[in-house]
């Protein structure tokens, strides 16, 4: 019997990091008419690592790899998700079926200063974790855009977060080298940020047909 997910909005709740790096614009592929935004010859990426956990409908982790903010055909924009691990079936079924995005299953352990993240496609990160500094409430959103074929999906995600300046660091990684946008990035020093608690909804796709 195969995995079964719920149908959109997810109200998800848990926590998360995200470092964002600076990208060079000669590594990076995308599908055909997906156009990075660029200063100076560069886009900003973004590594997150996410914790979904009760009252969420689907509990797991998520290894996610955003190379840069895209316009997309002419008819949306957000950032595009090259890379993108999880360690539930029923979520990486829900995450393909109604948001086309790439998920892969991986195997993960998040401790307090240390995340190891193992991929079902051969990758292996160590990631040194550190949050700092004080704590606010302030909104959280985020949109994706992925190619579909005929159409474009966008995936969209609003709530409220508690905020902790943070950094995300790898250690450690192999097997990363086919990631569109990862050779030669650079993470930006002081610019991570942790989510300590968030409250999410993951809204229903938008299919928009260019």
């Amino acid at each position: 019997m195969e995995p079964r997910y719920p149908d959109a909005p997810w109200h998800t709740h848990g926590r998360a990091i995200f470092q964002p790096f600076l990208v060079r614009a000669s590594s990076l592929r995308l599908p055909e008419g997906f156009a990075p935004r660029l200063v100076g010859g560069r886009a900003i990426g973004l590594l997150g690592l996410v914790e979904y956990v009760a009252p969420s409908p689907l509990t797991y982790c998520e290894l996610v790899w955003m190379p840069c903010f895209v316009r997309a055909r002419g008819a949306a924009s957000g950032y595009f998700v090259e890379k993108m691990y999880v360690d539930s079936e029923a979520s990486l079924r829900g995450g393909r079926e109604l948001w086309a995005l790439p998920k892969q299953i991986a195997r993960f352990e998040w401790g307090e200063r240390e995340a190891r993240v193992e991929t079902e496609d051969g990758a292996r990160l160590v990631l040194d974790v550190a949050l700092r500094g004080p704590a606010m409430r302030a909104p959280s959103d985020v949109a994706t855009v992925q190619d579909a074929g005929d159409a474009l999906v966008r995936f969209r995600g609003s709530g409220r977060a508690t905020v902790r300046s943070a950094h995300l660091r790898v250690r450690e990684a192999r097997g990363l080298d086919g990631w569109s946008g990862w050779r030669g990035a650079t993470r930006i020093r002081g610019a991570g940020a942790a989510l300590v608690d968030f409250a999410i909804t993951m809204h229903p796709p938008k299919r928009v047909v260019p």
